[in-house]
């Protein structure tokens, strides 16, 4: 900085008390005498504001500044879930060949995925059998005979989601699922049997064949379960799964049937459930060969 620049510095500081300057204005007289020549109430409080104002102030900003597009994201996500879950809905009661069938058997896949624990997989396994299968009657009453193809298919998928059944039987520790299975292939036998004048005898006899083979290994889980344990709960399944194939061979066969009955009815008295079904299932080879 040269001489010149700091006479100029100095001189600029001297001057600013001088009242030539403005140092000896009364700012406060000419605000006041300007606000009374305007009517202004000079004698008013001044305003002073509060922590709870800014605050109030703050979030003001916030909501208009942030959260109307945090609003507009979160109507879009709603709407978008909301639009899934109709879709969702939608898909429950579709077919096979229907354009919605595929995302009811990709949220049958994420449940299964989400399942907590075997049992609960378990579980659904028999559920979505049960989905197979009304899917192939409601199929089945629906086409004629030369689109039978489509029945072939809805067939093929419940015989997918029995085979899995039958996995999971295989398993240890499977005897309480082996009676709710049990109940339930019941229950899929009564109804493919009501709805057998609407499918194909291929298709019938194929539902037929494995239905049977999961009712053996339902007897076969429970009865390797009962000659361990002896229990009751275990008996009185087996006395109902023994009755229905009585019933069954009585239906097919009449009176030619009635020694085998006796004798699986003896060795029931006895306990031995797993020679009573196998003299049974011999009964019926043989009226087979015939």
């Amino acid at each position: 900085m040269d001489q010149v620049e700091k006479k100029i510095i100095e001189t600029l500081k001297s001057l600013r008390n001088d009242p030539d300057f403005g140092a000896s204005l009364d700012y406060e007289g000419i605000h006041r005498r300007s606000m009374l020549r305007n009517g202004f109430d000079v004698d008013a409080a001044k305003t002073s504001y509060t922590l709870r104002d800014y605050v109030e102030t703050y979030l003001w900003q916030f909501t208009h500044s942030m959260l109307k597009p945090m609003a507009a994201v979160m109507a879009v996500f709603v709407f978008a879930v909301a639009g899934s879950i109709s879709v969702v809905g939608a898909s429950g009661q579709a077919l096979p060949g229907d354009q919605l069938y595929a995302v009811k058997v990709g949220v049958e896949k994420v449940q299964l995925a989400l399942a907590i624990d075997a049992q609960a997989r378990s579980q659904l396994r028999v559920e979505f059998a049960s989905r197979r299968l009304e899917e192939m009657v409601q199929l089945a009453a629906q086409v004629n005979s030369s689109e039978s193809g489509s029945v072939q298919l809805a067939a093929n998928r419940f015989k997918t989601e029995v085979t899995n059944i039958q996995q999971e039987l295989s398993g240890e520790g499977q005897t309480e699922f082996a009676k709710t299975v049990g109940r339930k292939v019941e229950v899929y036998s009564s109804t493919v049997t009501s709805s057998s004048a609407d499918l194909p005898d291929e298709v019938l006899g194929e539902v037929e064949e494995i239905l049977e083979e999961t009712k053996d290994q339902v007897v076969e889980v429970i009865i390797t379960s009962h000659e361990a344990l002896q229990d009751e709960d275990s008996a009185h399944e087996l006395d109902s799964a023994l009755d229905a194939e009585i019933q069954s061979a009585v239906t097919l066969y009449g009176d030619a049937v009635s020694e085998a009955v006796a004798t699986a009815e003896a060795l029931r008295a006895e306990g031995l459930y797993r020679r009573a079904f196998q003299v049974l299932k011999d009964f019926t080879f043989e009226m087979e060969l015939k």
